[in-house]
């Protein structure tokens, strides 16, 4: 799976999940994503939506970095978000609300 099947896949969870959807229908954030320091591409939510978009968002609200395998295995939904974390593989920059909202969407979504 590459990194944009891998979000593809997270976002499609999110669009499918209703309740999710109305949960966050007013936290239009841009997430990017940054593989080893580069960003690479972003997740979008706007009005209860999600959508990945390719290449360097020009703005951003969270940065998550980590090396490319990491990143396919988070939101492939293979690995959950906080051993990376915990073992430094993975770096999340925002505001602590953004951080705790991107927590419980990855719990929701994946279960963890």
């Amino acid at each position: 799976m590459t990194l944009i099947e891998s979000l593809d896949a997270f976002a499609s969870r999110f669009n499918a999940n209703e309740r999710l959807r109305q949960m966050n229908r007013d936290w239009n954030r841009t997430i990017a994503i940054d593989v080893e320091g580069e960003p690479r591409c972003a997740l979008v939510l706007e009005d209860g939506h999600m959508r990945v978009e390719p290449g360097a968002p020009s703005a951003r609200d969270i940065a998550l970095g980590a090396a490319e395998p990491v990143l396919v295995d988070i939101f492939g939904g293979e690995l959950g978000p906080t051993e990376p974390y915990l073992d430094g593989r993975l770096t999340v920059q925002g505001s602590q609300e953004d951080v705790l909202r991107l927590d419980f969407l990855s719990m929701l979504i994946w279960g963890e």
